[in-house]
This record gives structure tokens, sequence and C-alpha cells, in this order.
């Protein structure tokens, strides 16, 4: 990091202070000689260069104020650390709770999702499974309660006493569960929500009777403002 002395700053500040006196200098040449080109030229150079080193000396006068600043800041630091020992303390003590409260549900989702997965590849055997067995017995699904079909996308269809089972996209289920809780919890404006909408609307449109006896989630409660205070005096009655 380059350090700004206070004698770089009042060198840039005299510098542009002669050159806005040579500006005005050359502007009375011209208010003297309006139709000269060699003063018109003159004033037009001394302008450029005043300005140029006015914005030079605001920005080193800037840079050096903000050093002197930080450099403050980081004088004081160790004290206000000090002060906010406690404080600290108690954000260490609740965030690595937190952090770990975090983790568990983490691992609890996907553990979830794997149990999705794998249910979903035993549900879709099973309906190819006795599709295959029905339409083995003459059987399919275009007349009559019962019947197993294959479709021409390589999906299978099983009808049983009228209702019907398809193949399940277990993958996009999960989607359409994050889905619901993003929409239920948060907003269904949320950045997520927005992403899987399409997912979620396919699997609907794809299961919906199956999908139609999934409870759904609890909305979320209004959020209480919890006082700092609270995590300090827990700290302080710990000890």
């Amino acid at each position: 990091m380059v350090t700004i002395t206070e004698e770089q700053v009042r060198q840039a500040e005299e510098k542009a202070k002669a050159a806005e006196e040579e500006r005005v200098q050359a502007a009375r040449a011209l208010e003297l000689t309006p139709y000269s080109d060699l003063a018109s030229a003159e004033h037009a150079e001394a302008s450029r260069l005043a300005a140029q080193l006015g914005l030079n000396a605001r920005e080193i006068r800037q840079a050096f104020e903000e050093q002197v600043a930080e450099e403050q800041r980081r004088a004081s630091r160790p004290e206000l650390e000090a002060a906010a020992k406690a404080q600290i303390e108690a954000a260490g003590v609740e965030l690595a709770e937190r952090e770990r409260a975090v983790i568990e549900a983490l691992a609890q989702v996907q553990a979830a999702v794997v149990g999705l997965l794998e249910t979903g590849a035993e549900y879709n055997a099973a309906v190819q499974s006795h599709a295959d067995v029905l339409a083995g017995a003459g059987l399919d699904t275009r007349g009559g309660e019962s019947g197993g079909t294959r479709t021409i996308l390589n999906r299978y269809v099983l009808k049983v006493r009228g209702r019907q089972y398809e193949e399940v996209n277990a993958a996009a289920m999960a989607g359409w569960v994050l889905y619901r809780v993003v929409e239920a919890r948060l907003s269904r404006f949320d950045g997520m929500a927005t992403l899987l909408q399409w997912v979620a609307r396919a699997v609907e449109q794809d299961s919906p009777e199956l999908v139609a006896r999934v409870p759904a989630p609890r909305s979320a409660e209004p959020a209480k403002r919890r006082p700092v205070v609270n995590a300090l005096q827990a700290l302080r009655g710990s000890k």
C-alpha cells in the first residue's frame, strides 16, 4: 500500500494553486486580446492544466484523509475489541451452536433426499414390473379398469382398478418439495422459488394425484426480534 505524506499533499495543493493563478492570468490576457489565437491557446492550455492539477490535489487530499482515518481506527481497534470482549465471546458461543444446528439439518435433508431417490426408484420398478405383467396377460390401458403399457417415450403406465400409476422423477420431486417450502416459509418471489417453479409445475402435472396427498408445509411465523443483551446475559450467567 502506497503511503501518502502530508508534504506530498502540500506540494500537490501548491501546484494546483499556482496553475489556477496562471489560468486567471491567461484569462485576463485573453480579455485584452480576444481575437488572438496565441492568447486563446494559452488560456485553453492553462485551463486544462489547472483543472487536472486541481483534481489531482483533491484526490491526494482525500486519499491522505482516508489514510489518517484508517490509521486512527487501527490504533484504537485493540481498545474497541477489549471493550466488546463480552459481545465477541457471546457471538462465538452462539454462532458455533447455530452452525452445528445448520450442519445437522443439512445432513438430515441430505439423508431425506437420498431416501426419496431410493424410494422413487423402487416405486418406478414396481410400476414397470406390474405393467409388464398385465401387458403380458393381454391387458393394456386403453380399455378396462386394469392394465399396463409402455409408451413411445419409453415410460411405463399402470392402471389398477381405475387408478393410474406412472413412473416418477424423484429428483424433480425433491425440487418440488424445496419450492413448496421456500414459497410457504419465505416468498414465491424468492430467487430460489423462481428457479424451481417450472420444475414444480412439471411435477404437479406429471404426478397430480401423488403430490396432492403430500401435506403442505407450515407457513412462516412472524419473526421475533431478539435483543442482543439476551445473549450477553446468558454468557455472563454461565460464568
